[in-house]
């Protein structure tokens, strides 16, 4: 099947009809698309309100156009692709809410399936055979996965929710990757899955082997070699290079990487600890949030109450929790222990949702139809 979508607008108001050819096409009627767009694919899915090449306010720094030439390609409602954009291969899932920045490349052989609300930065190079990747990834600039080998039949990257890759940061696959829940990999780090270029044959070391990282770990700038497993809530310190593996809960450092500490992680705060944490954290919050709402910030209650306004912020111990009540509207929840929000989803609580993020406090919630409810099934 040959389509062509008339009635969209490009930049200087005339018609973009982008170029379709597809054996079965589904594209939802408010679909937007940008010009230059080709897209070659045996099964195509757009679904309502996904932007495919649409200039953003950077777009001006990239060409126009999008090119898509693969097997199957589906884009979850609200999916948004940039300009220069080029994405190939077999099976590609991109999962409701996933954006894709300018100049991203995507060539996947055998089959890329991410989840909800994934976002790449500008500039990423995905390669490879199998990826698969869980919500809510975030990765910065300049990021790639794949690399030498990636297109061999052992390359594989499978990876679960939360996942953040730095800018620059590199994932090689030419063999399995794995990693768990909630992993961050800082800016400039490099997971290897093979060593080579010298002759093994004259003795020199050549090395292919899986990597492993578990949950809730923490690398904000390493190296980790071929063959190496992280434990679960291991973090690793900055510049370190990793070569052999490190058991769970520990604080390693170093070049080579070695345990420093054992069995520090996770750990369970005291009621007196978590006070002080948010007596500390609203403090340093006030000046941000008093700028978003445009309201002066008081701090009240022995330091675990800031009103802006009409409005409040309150971290509540005795049911670990922090409550939002932002003008009239009803109280929202950050159920901490459930990791979970309830109540109606404001501009004031998407705010704190974030700060409270960016010290890795994060909660298993979207917001629908205005309101915070518990992640759906992907």
């Amino acid at each position: 099947m040959r389509g062509k979508r008339p009635g969209n607008q490009g930049t200087n108001g005339s018609s973009v009809e982008p170029d379709i050819r597809a054996e079965q096409c589904d594209v939802a009627p408010d679909a937007e698309f940008g010009p230059d767009v080709i897209i070659r694919s045996r099964r195509l899915v757009v679904g309502p309100g996904v932007k495919v090449g649409v200039p953003g306010a950077d777009g001006f720094r990239f060409p126009a156009g999008v090119r898509v030439d693969c097997d199957e390609l589906v884009l979850g409602a609200g999916t948004s692709l940039g300009r220069s954009v080029l994405v190939a291969g077999g099976r590609l899932r991109f999962g409701p809410g996933s954006r894709i920045g300018n100049g991203g490349t995507f060539r996947v052989k055998d089959e890329l399936v991410l989840g909800p609300a994934c976002q790449f930065g500008p500039g990423n190079l995905v390669e490879g055979r199998r990826i698969r990747i869980g919500r809510e990834l975030w990765t910065g600039p300049d990021v790639r996965i794949g690399g030498g080998s990636s297109f061999e039949v052992q390359s594989s990257l499978v990876a679960g929710y939360w996942l953040h890759l730095g800018m620059r940061v590199f994932v090689n696959t030419a063999r399995p990757v794995t990693i768990g829940n909630e992993v961050g990999i800082g800016t400039g780090s490099c997971v290897f899955t093979h060593g080579a270029y010298q002759s093994a044959l004259a003795g020199y070391p050549v090395s292919f082997a899986p990597v492993s990282i578990g949950d809730n770990c923490w690398l904000p700038g390493a190296v980790v070699n071929p063959g190496v497993s992280i434990g679960a809530g291991t973090v690793v310190g900055v510049g370190s290079v990793v070569n052999r593996s490190l058991p769970q809960g520990c604080l390693a450092a170093g070049v080579p990487c070695r345990v420093l500490k054992e069995n520090v992680f996770a750990k369970t705060l005291s009621a007196d600890e978590q006070q002080s944490f948010f007596r500390t954290f609203l403090a340093d919050a006030a000046p941000m949030l008093a700028e978003f709402t445009g309201s002066p910030a008081k701090s009240a209650f022995d330091g675990l109450t800031l009103e802006l306004g009409t409005s409040l912020v309150r971290f509540e111990s005795d049911a670990a929790r922090v409550v939002v009540e932002e003008g009239s509207r009803g109280a929202t929840f950050f159920l901490l222990g459930e990791r979970r929000a309830a109540g109606p989803a404001g501009r004031l609580s998407e705010k704190l949702r974030d700060l409270l993020r960016r010290h890795g406090i994060r909660f298993k919630t979207e917001v629908k139809d205005g309101a915070y409810r518990e992640w759906e099934a992907a």
